[in-house]
């Protein structure tokens, strides 16, 4: 699990977290602190080809987030 770097956007902390999986390929995460310290977990849900790539998901992921997007990649949404 990768954790190295912290990225800072309006007024909240973005730590991308990438894992390797068992067959080569990267899963991701972000978590996002916000000003008053309290913190978010946000999965990123499938597996990709570079750690690159996952941190670049999981960011877009916390950024969409704070922003508070109507409209978010169908990717993220999970449908029950």
């Amino acid at each position: 699990m990768n954790t190295d770097s912290v990225i800072e956007y309006h007024g909240c902390e973005l730590r991308p977290v990438v894992t390797a999986t068992g067959s080569g390929r990267y899963t991701a995460a972000a978590i996002v602190t916000d000003r008053a310290g309290e913190t978010r977990t946000l999965g990123v849900e499938g597996e990709f080809a570079s750690p690159q790539e996952a941190r670049d998901e999981a960011l877009e992921l916390a950024v969409a987030w704070i922003q508070q997007r109507s409209v978010v990649s169908d990717r993220y949404v999970r449908r029950t």
